[in-house]
């Protein structure tokens, strides 16, 4: 259980989770609970009952038409329950004329041979129904899907614990070095186990950034990240007020969130209370830094670079620009 709840804890995993359970769910409600129903069938999917009465139905059509080739598809159609039913008729053939049977039974032995006589020669002669074959082939995709389906979670899964710790670059800084750049002043102190740096600009609706913590062997440690935490307003693009940055310690059973809000949206109780449920409330300025900790992993998170946006909203209250760097370090590990 220890080692399954860190992988829960993580980001991407519970939705790709959902995502195989609800396909194996419907697959199952599909297949098991209510299967496809069958219209415009062959008679020799009828009840018993059902097929005698388009036999007798057939017996009465040659009689009236002497069709021979229409008489004979019609008999085969019934497939292994044609001899049977053409039986049960003249025991009882009921409104139907026992000649009109017996030159029907005539027909069918001539052109057929032993086709009325032998169940087993039907059998043998007719080909196996669209019916049965699509009811093993079918199954069989359903389940080579479901298979895909799990080979590709796990696929997932292991890419977001194994890959390199690169950050999305932006457009200006791109091939920079991130400490110290700009004369933005850097955070001083031991070497830390990777350094990132992530750039929001409004429109970018879906932002949200995350990197992986590896130990200098390659060990997997953890994750951090930045997101958008709240917006303001309405209409599209999305009015960004708040930011959460976060951290993931396999070591821990929780994921540790702080929130960068703007000037207006800290000011105001309301949000300020209903953001504090996702983590601790801190006003975003140029420089502001905010500190992270779990059972193993430390985060420092500092902006480096910040601009509101303008418009008929409140002034300071949602963001154009924001540019925060990322810097973690064992948790013994201090400036």
């Amino acid at each position: 259980m220890n080692a399954i709840r860190p992988l829960l804890e993580r980001r991407g995993v519970l939705p790709a989770a959902a995502l195989v359970l609800g396909l194996v769910l419907g697959l199952v409600y599909a297949w098991g609970i209510q299967p496809v129903r069958w219209k415009d069938a062959s008679p020799e999917l009828l009840r018993s009952d059902l097929q005698i009465d388009y036999l007798k139905m057939a017996i009465d059509s040659y009689t009236v038409n002497r069709d021979v080739d229409l008489a004979i598809a019609r008999f085969e159609a019934m497939g292994d329950a044609g001899p049977e039913a053409l039986r049960a008729i003249e025991t009882s053939p009921g409104e139907v004329s026992p000649t009109a049977v017996q030159g029907f039974r005539s027909v069918v032995e001539i052109f057929e041979p032993g086709a009325a006589a032998t169940p087993e020669a039907t059998a043998t002669a007719r080909p196996p129904s669209a019916f049965s074959v699509t009811r093993l082939i079918l199954p069989a995709c359903g389940l080579t899907l479901v298979l895909a389906l799990v080979l590709a979670g796990v696929l997932f899964l292991r890419s977001r614990g194994g890959r390199a710790a690169r950050p999305r670059p932006s457009a200006d800084t791109e091939g920079q070095p991130v400490e110290g750049e700009g004369g933005v002043p850097s955070m001083e102190g031991g070497a830390p186990l990777a350094t990132f740096r992530t750039t929001y600009s409004q429109g970018d609706d879906i932002y949200d950034d995350s990197f992986s913590i590896e130990s200098a062997a390659g060990d997997f440690l953890g994750e951090c990240g930045v997101g958008i935490g709240d917006t303001i307003g309405v209409g599209d693009p999305k009015k960004v007020s708040a930011f959460e940055v976060w951290l993931f310690d396999k070591n821990d059973i929780q994921t540790v969130t702080k929130v960068l809000m703007s000037q207006y949206t800290h000011q105001d109780e309301p949000t300020r209370q209903r953001m504090a449920a996702k983590g601790d409330p801190v006003l975003a300025e140029n420089g502001t830094v905010v500190t992270l900790e779990t059972a193993s992993l430390r985060v420092e998170a500092r902006v480096v670079d910040m601009s509101y946006g303008e418009g008929v909203l409140p002034p300071e209250s949602y963001f154009a620009r924001m540019t925060i760097e990322l810097r973690a370090l064992p948790k013994g590990l201090r400036d």
